[in-house]
């Protein structure tokens, strides 16, 4: 297939996606360098276009993100072609060229390749293409007799699931690896302890603590002009994210999300929540769009933070930690080691303080879950105990 090549556009961050396959072709940073991307994005209801948009959407963020640059635009799409486009960006970078290699669509997933032709920035982000894996608890509903009107009483359960399925299905490098069957109200007093066990519980260094706010219901009556109408049905959906590092404490992002569709069921239906009727209708694709919104939020938020795990295990000179192959750790990585202990001001505030243990620790054998580490030069162990902490260099 011919490429095809634009110039003068931005990047959207609302997106679907994908696979990302990212070469820098030349080097030297006085000068422009080419990278190649792959966007990937679901076909809802047919609707090609749509996910050709998001699927260049994201190859090109994520080629920005690569060389370093976080960026925000806004964008308008002609024919498939990125036209009149603004761009903002934040740090340095910008792009000069974009070709589309191929383009093609197998099942439900649009593959779209791309090359970008960018002006690198100073530093790219070491931690990008890392697997980050995310517990939580099912997202709470607050006010439950919203959940009447459908009687979707296990809409949080629903919700949480489809949340997950979209971050495997849209992202290459976020999983929501735990889910707790239950949901949990985390008072603030608690909210730090609280996502430390849930870290520790899921073995994941991200905790999603989520709210569905509003899931209320706008009807407007049939006019009295066109008494043969039905009325008229909206509902709203709501939802609030705070995402956590469970293992090196803080929070790292809060947002708030809202949309609302119509609502194409009778009022006394019983609704399956979990079913593709229920999230391929008007209101299930607006809300499973919110939430691709938010899930490229939190990629963002999470692109340059280190994947940090723990030891679980100290045999001689051998130690054992949590990070495997499926966080993308591989034979002969190297790591850092560190302990972390709460230590208490006059007031009796605590506060979280690091020390590193002295060289570099080097991947020697990799599991799924796991891998075993020696230190780099020496091969000594000094001290380290289970529950100390473990990061990718």
């Amino acid at each position: 297939m011919q490429s095809k090549k634009i110039k003068g556009y931005a990047i959207l961050i609302n997106v679907c996606v994908a696979l990302v396959c990212l070469i820098a072709l030349f080097s030297g940073q006085s000068h422009a360098m080419w990278y190649e991307a792959k966007g990937r994005a679901i076909i809802l209801n047919g609707d090609k276009e749509t996910a050709k948009r998001e699927a260049i959407e994201e190859a090109l963020k994520q080629a920005m993100l690569f060389s370093g640059a976080s960026i925000k635009s806004v964008q308008q799409l002609t024919n498939g072609l990125l036209e009149n486009e603004e761009m903002t960006i934040r740090s340095t970078g910008e792009v000069e060229q974009l070709e589309i290699i191929d383009e093609r669509y197998n099942g439900e997933v649009f593959t779209v390749s791309i090359r970008a032709d960018i002006f690198p920035a100073s530093q790219q982000c070491a931690a990008i293409s890392d697997i980050k894996r995310f517990a939580t608890t099912h997202f709470l509903i607050p006010n439950r007799q919203q959940l009447t009107e459908g009687n979707i009483r296990h809409l949080d359960e629903a919700v949480t699931k489809r949340f997950a399925d979209l971050m495997a299905n849209t992202t290459d490098t976020l999983r929501l690896s735990y889910i707790a069957p239950h949901t949990a109200k985390f008072k603030s007093e608690f909210t730090e302890q609280n996502v430390r066990s849930l870290s520790q519980r899921g073995n994941s260094q991200f905790v999603i603590v989520g709210t569905i706010d509003d899931l209320s219901i706008k009807r407007e009556s049939a006019s009295i002009f066109t008494p043969w109408a039905d009325d008229s049905v909206d509902r709203y959906f709501g939802m609030t994210l705070h995402v956590f590092d469970g293992i090196n404490g803080g929070k790292l992002f809060t947002k708030s999300y809202s949309t609302h569709a119509q609502w194409t069921f009778d009022r006394f239906a019983q609704i399956d929540e979990f079913s593709n009727y229920f999230w391929h209708s008007t209101y299930g694709r607006a809300a499973q769009k919110l939430m691709i919104d938010a899930i490229q939020d939190l990629k963002e938020a999470t692109a340059c933070q280190p994947v940090t795990g723990r030891v679980v295990n100290v045999a001689g000179n051998i130690i054992s930690i949590s990070l495997g192959r499926d966080n993308g750790l591989q034979d002969s990585d190297e790591l850092v080691l560190y302990q972390a202990k709460e230590v208490m001001d006059n007031k009796g505030k605590k506060y979280l303080q690091y020390s590193l243990y002295p060289g570099v620790f080097v991947v020697e054998n990799t599991f799924a879950n796991s891998s075993t580490i020696i230190h780099k030069n020496s091969g000594l162990v000094a001290n380290i105990q289970e529950n100390d902490f473990v990061v990718k260099k």
